[in-house]
């Protein structure tokens, strides 16, 4: 819990309802223990859309559309998100959830790594979110930056790992290895002269930074 569960419920109460198909893809994940971003990460990855006006937008780990299809709602007509996806059966379900969510045309979505995938993208992006495999969190880097136009925006789930990762210890879910690679990612992206960030407690941690 990053927040207390007061803030927690707060924030959760004022949303507004879920539509049906973002609804079913909520009972979906719970259901199959699928990682996906909570509500209020998702409002905050479609207002930033929003507030940087993306019309191209990149993201590195479908899971089933949920994160894919909050973005997409942020983008004006001819906006397009390409996403990365390595489980070709969560890469079907965010393609039909999608469809459902009149969102499709919206979405390029890719069963690829996003490693090798985003080696051949040669066009610039507003917008990338991180979400695939932590320990990648580096490479994906490597590979988005230069893809990112100067003004864009970057944002990262999952930088704070339930508050281990200011504590600095694992809790059983996160390994200690994996809360040393965050802690180095996050000193990497807000301290090498490339961003102008912060970490905001939102969710797991969400990363949020602009290109200079």
């Amino acid at each position: 819990m990053i927040v207390t569960e007061a803030v927690d419920r707060y924030t959760e109460s004022l949303r507004d309802e879920p539509d049906p198909v973002l609804a079913e893809m909520e009972r979906h994940a719970a259901r199959d223990g699928i990682p996906i971003v909570v509500p209020q990460t998702g409002a905050l990855l479609h207002v930033l859309a929003l507030a940087v006006a993306a019309r191209r937008i990149v993201e590195v780990g479908t899971a089933i559309g949920v994160s894919t299809l909050y973005l997409a709602r942020a983008l004006p007509p001819g906006g397009k998100i390409l996403s990365f996806e390595v489980d070709e059966e969560r890469h079907a379900a965010a393609r039909s959830y999608l469809k459902r969510a009149g969102a499709l045309d919206r979405a390029d979505l890719r069963l690829q790594d996003a490693r090798e995938g985003l080696s051949d993208v040669g066009e610039q992006f507003d917008m990338a979110f991180i979400d695939g495999v932590k320990a990648q969190y580096g490479d994906y880097f490597d590979r988005l930056l230069p893809l990112l136009r100067d003004g864009g925006l970057l944002a990262v789930d999952n930088v704070l790992m339930g508050g281990t990762v200011a504590e600095g210890r694992g809790d059983g879910r996160w390994t200690e290895e994996q809360i040393r690679s965050v802690r180095a990612f996050n000193q990497r992206l807000l301290g090498g002269g490339q961003l102008t960030g912060t970490v905001t407690p939102v969710g797991d941690g969400v990363l949020v930074a602009v290109k200079r």
